[in-house]
């Protein structure tokens, strides 16, 4: 079995706490600031800004939030519970942190900085950048290039269940970590090698995996004991 040597993170849901972020964090803000437009019409808009067809400015501006924008919205993100530590944990194994994201590359480069993460996670893989977001398998293709490791070499950690197809699909091994917007996106054919619904866990996971021991539960690190 190949050696891991790369963990990819999604951000919604894992690294940040919301991953229902329209409903959760990107509706509600939008409302706040004076914006009447249907949701359906907020969501359209953010699959165009995150695909970058638009401009984060221009989508406040489409959707009438004279009020909103791109700072005052990302102080809304609340990061999970042991981020800060388990990054620092798996960069200490010598692992390289990679992040795959649906997002628009400003919002992501303010609220990755707000929580310092760019100090662990040194790649950033931003659907507004690629051109596709998940789960089409473009922006998986472009993980194994931009790490210089095979896929069989990464683990990749999603929340929602249809977006881990495409990494299986490619060889790499697999994560679900269980969020708000977990159930929400099923799918049959994920076969996540674990499921985890903490930091503490995941880091035990990741592991495992990096010994090729996919399933004990029992982990050589320092939360063990937690």
């Amino acid at each position: 079995m190949d050696l891991v040597r790369a963990v990819v993170f999604d951000a919604m849901g894992v690294l940040y706490r919301d991953g229902n972020v329209q409903g959760r964090v990107l509706i509600p803000y939008l409302r706040e600031r004076g914006c009447q437009a249907p949701e359906q019409d907020i969501r359209a808009a953010y699959r165009a800004v995150t695909l970058g067809r638009t401009s984060t400015g221009a989508f406040w501006a489409a959707l009438g939030a004279a009020a909103a924008g791109d700072e005052d919205y990302c102080l809304r993100h609340r990061l999970t519970d042991g981020v800060p530590r388990a990054l620092a944990e798996l960069a200490g194994d010598g692992l390289e942190l990679a992040c795959l994201s649906n997002d628009a590359a400003a919002w992501s480069a303010l609220v990755r900085r707000r929580f310092g993460l760019e100090r662990h996670v040194g790649r950033w893989l931003i659907s507004s950048e690629l051109g596709a977001r998940k789960p089409d398998p473009a922006p998986y293709r472009a993980v194994p290039a931009a790490l210089g490791v095979p896929a069989a070499q990464v683990v990749f950690v999603d929340d929602r269940p249809a977006n881990l197809a495409p990494a299986r699909a490619l060889g790499m091994r697999t994560i679900l970590f269980r969020s708000d917007d977990t159930a929400a996106h099923p799918d049959s054919g994920a076969q996540p090698g674990e499921t985890v619904a903490t930091m503490p866990e995941l880091v035990a996971a990741v592991r495992r995996a990096a010994r090729g021991r996919a399933g004990e539960n029992r982990s050589n690190g320092p939360w063990a004991a937690d």
